[in-house]
């Protein structure tokens, strides 16, 4: 993971402005603070609160984008713990040149450096994972998602799992649920609300879940 991480800070991000994607070189760039917890009564934000993201090319900020055919501005982004480590980041993304991200040996050998650190200061802060979804219409409607998992190596191999099983499920007749064939991003894979609806009820139990909940404003 912490390989990954570095690398993406050499890619471009893939986002949309005014409805046409576009590429920018802001991987671990423009801070900002996002609360990751709806109610005062998640445990979320006792746990997580407000912490600081910055943005990191995730696909989903155009896959999704895409999918919506949004006419407005898409963004992403992701954060850790404690907030020290977003302020080293943010210094490094600063100085050290995109290309540099993007070799191998580099990123490898920064994340190797890092390791020990990383993993002494998670018997500390613990490894909880939250996710946060906003999306506003033209009309000024907004509708937030949140959802909170005490482990983040869990939660992703929870997640996987979840998304396997749902491909090789089959409907009550016995036809399989998912029939296409090829690359797909969950996205296409799961428009349909037969098919979205039973593994989304399924990811957001899974062992671990402290809290998720949607709200409109």
């Amino acid at each position: 993971n912490l390989l990954i991480t570095n690398e993406g800070f050499g890619e471009p991000m893939l986002l949309f402005r005014n409805g046409h994607m576009t590429k920018e070189d802001t991987a671990g760039g423009e801070p900002r603070k996002i609360n990751f917890f709806l109610t005062d009564e998640d445990q979320s934000r006792s746990l997580v609160g407000e912490q600081t993201v910055w943005n990191w090319p995730f696909p989903e900020a155009a896959t999704v984008a895409s999918e919506l055919e949004i006419q407005g501005y898409s963004s992403i982004g992701m954060g850790t713990a404690p907030d020290l480590w977003n302020v080293i980041l943010g210094v490094l993304v600063s100085l050290v040149p995109r290309s540099w991200w993007r070799n191998r040996d580099f990123s490898n050998g920064l994340a190797i450096f890092s390791k020990p650190m990383v993993a002494l200061t998670d018997r500390f802060v613990g490894e909880t994972h939250a996710m946060r979804i906003d999306m506003s219409g033209v009309g000024g409607r907004r509708v937030s998602a949140v959802q909170a998992h005490e482990s983040f190596r869990r939660v992703v191999g929870q997640s996987c799992a979840e998304f396997t099983l749902s491909l090789m499920e089959d409907d009550k007749d016995g036809k399989p649920k998912i029939s296409q064939r090829g690359v797909f991003t969950p996205e296409q894979l799961f428009r349909s609300e037969r098919v979205r609806s039973p593994v989304l009820k399924r990811l957001l139990a899974v062992p671990g879940t402290l809290n998720y909940g949607f709200k409109e404003e």
